[in-house]
């Protein structure tokens, strides 16, 4: 799941429903890897993201 959820984080600019759906998904655990979820989403919507550059 962690490679799936830091991949999907860096496809949210190019793949984003299906990044997104990642996310989700991966954001309703408890621990690290959903808490990464979680912020890389907060992050999307608030429009701060930029893992990767423009």
């Amino acid at each position: 799941m962690d490679v799936r959820t830091a991949a999907a984080a860096l496809l949210l600019r190019y793949r984003t429903a299906e990044a997104k759906a990642v996310l989700e998904e991966a954001a309703k655990g408890k621990g690290l890897i959903p808490f990464e979820a979680q912020e890389a989403l907060k992050r999307w919507e608030e429009g701060t993201w930029s893992l990767d550059p423009a």
